[in-house]
């Protein structure tokens, strides 16, 4: 009986690892695709209420465009500490399939591992930003590189004092390889 009921878990945990693997790792070549849910979507909008004038509103998506722009800018050069340095001090990044990655210091291991490996060429497409606050702003983002392609559900950018952004929190997800 206990032989049975291994066999029926290892058959459900393999069926859970498959669903999970198509998901992360979408087939060869295809497309990106970051279609997120309503739920999802309605997780990262600002709060009902909030009132940000238009001039706060410019200021933030002016800095976070400036931000982003700078740390596509370094990862293409191939500069890990650079590309780190668009992060706070107490970040958390949430690469999948890589893992989940606290602080500057080890979001800038992520980067040297990742173009270490070869990656390079980011690009960002069908790129949303949405303001949250008056000092806060969320990235979303379909991207491509050399070698592989996935989506960004959040980057959570938000304005130091010298009024640069900084992301927060960064959550990718590499979809497939090319």
């Amino acid at each position: 009986m206990n032989f049975h009921k291994n066999t029926i878990a290892l058959g459900l945990l393999g069926a859970a690892l498959s669903v999970t693997s198509l998901s992360t790792f979408a087939a060869k070549n295809a497309e990106p695709k970051p279609l997120l849910s309503p739920e999802v979507v309605n997780v990262y909008k600002a709060p009902a209420g909030l009132v940000i004038s238009e001039s706060q509103k410019k200021k933030v998506v002016k800095a976070v465009e400036k931000a982003s722009e700078g740390w596509r800018e370094a990862f293409n050069k191939g500069d890990a500490k650079a590309a780190a340095s668009f992060y706070e001090e107490d970040s958390v990044t949430t690469a999948i399939p890589f893992g989940i990655y606290m602080g500057e210091d080890a979001a800038e291991g992520l980067w040297e591992y990742i173009i270490g490996s070869g990656f390079k060429n980011v690009e960002y497409m069908n790129t949303k930003i949405e303001v949250i606050s008056s000092d806060a702003a969320v990235l979303s983002a379909s991207w491509k590189m050399n070698k592989a392609y996935g989506v960004i559900t959040k980057e959570l950018w938000v304005l130091q004092d010298d009024g640069t952004a900084k992301l927060r929190v960064d959550d990718f997800e590499v979809v497939g390889s090319k």
